[in-house]
């Protein structure tokens, strides 16, 4: 039996390579076909390989075709064995062309760059041309009072010390510890050494206080780092006495020192802000910005402050970089020769609107996009964002925008997403 199939498949590959033609499930061969499948209940089942599978194919035909479980799709290569070039198809809801509409005004006053509310897509893994288009205004223009900060930062202060404590601890933070969100009071003065990590759980809104009953002090190269979703808006540090920083710390979160002063060593690095309520501020040389979105607590006309002093000087060493504005209520500004932000002497300063300059950029999930920044004046109404923008699967794009001074609103605007490969 087995000789008899042999022999009728040598046969049948005989009869190919005589005709050039193979049928199989029907009697009939087209004539312009080498090869005629006909079935009606089953289909053909091309290799199915991922992305990176693919690209290991060594010198792929032109017209090679496979099927990519990652971008779920058919793809043909039409380059060449050297540079291939992989065009893929799927169906009329495949999402080959994804696009967001959104209208209503949206605002922002943030300094770095944050997302567009509700303007973003998680499309299928392949590279993608991103699109984007909004008409953007000026926002009215609201006199920044240092006085205002002064009742700002006293409320935010009292906020964050009426939270509930959850946890004790003990005088000294770091040294490889994990620290879960939470309220954790610390009576008298406290440190933190080496490393502290601070864990979010996965929640990107989970919220860190940590209150010292006396000083509070940073060792030489601490480094305080987030995982999990930990976010530097969220996390507040409070001292009732001096707050420092040591030489190389690379610290995150507000930093409150009540009725003291705040320093900053050479080469400290801030995700955060520096306030006090009482006492001077001084910083550098380093590198302090304030964190993107919008803090835990409400920090009134201090939002965009990465210093403030309710009474003291507020001085910076050079070479500094230096993201947010700079303000006191009651002293003198010095240094700052390279700030990206507005200074705030003592009394009432309105923001310096009539040069505003607002920025869009394109992110793949928390990376910008290379080249894909656009920096214009408030003069121009319309904004237009071009890239090209290789996406991970699950990952998301999406569009993020900032101004250097004051505010602007976006209106009517539109993300769409188009499949290059």
């Amino acid at each position: 039996m087995m000789r008899f199939l042999v022999l009728i498949l040598c046969f049948i590959f005989a009869k190919s390579t005589l005709t050039a033609q193979v049928s199989i499930g029907s009697v009939l061969t087209d004539t312009s076909a080498i090869l005629d499948l006909y079935a009606t209940d089953k289909g053909l089942l091309v290799p199915r390989l991922t992305m990176a599978q693919r690209d290991l194919i060594f010198n792929p035909a032109k017209g090679l075709m496979i099927y990519n479980i990652d971008s779920d799709e058919i793809q043909i290569n039409r380059g060449t064995s050297i540079l291939p070039l992989w065009t893929g198809f799927q169906g009329s809801s495949s999402g080959n062309v994804q696009s967001i509409t959104a209208t209503g005004d949206l605002s922002t006053s943030s300094i770095t760059f944050e997302a567009i509310d509700s303007l973003e897509i998680t499309p299928p893994a392949g590279t993608y041309l991103v699109l984007f288009n909004g008409q953007f205004g000026l926002l009215e223009s609201v006199p920044i009072s240092t006085a205002q900060g002064v009742i700002d930062l006293n409320a935010a202060y009292d906020e964050l010390m009426a939270f509930p404590s959850t946890a004790p601890h003990g005088p000294v933070l770091g040294n490889e510890e994990t620290i879960l969100p939470g309220v954790y009071d610390m009576p008298a003065a406290a440190s933190i050494a080496g490393n502290l990590y601070l864990d979010g759980g996965g929640d990107t809104t989970s919220l860190f206080i940590f209150r010292a009953g006396g000083a509070f002090t940073t060792g030489a190269g601490t480094t305080v780092t987030l995982v999990n979703g930990a976010r530097a808006r969220n996390i507040y540090w409070i001292a009732e006495g001096a707050l420092s920083l040591a030489a190389n710390t690379i610290m995150k979160g507000t930093l409150i020192s009540h009725n003291a002063a705040i320093s900053a060593a050479a080469s400290s690095n801030l995700e955060g802000r520096m306030f006090s309520t009482t006492g001077a501020i001084t910083f550098g040389p380093g590198t302090a910005y304030v964190p993107s979105g919008d803090s835990y607590v409400d920090l009134g006309v201090l939002s965009t402050f990465v210093m403030f002093t309710n009474s003291g000087a507020v001085s910076n060493t050079e070479p500094s970089i230096i993201t947010g504005d700079v303000g006191t209520n009651l002293g003198a500004i010095t240094g700052f020769d390279s700030l990206n932000g507005n200074i705030y002497g003592p009394g009432a300063a309105p923001n310096p609107v009539n040069n505003t300059l607002v920025s869009f950029s394109v992110y793949v999930d928390d990376v910008m996009v290379p080249f894909s920044s656009r920096t214009t004046d408030i003069n121009t109404s319309v904004i237009s964002v071009q890239a090209l923008a290789t996406v991970a699967s699950g990952a998301s794009v999406n569009i993020r925008w900032h101004v250097d001074t004051g505010g602007v609103t976006l209106g009517n605007r539109i993300l769409t997403l188009i499949k290059a490969n």
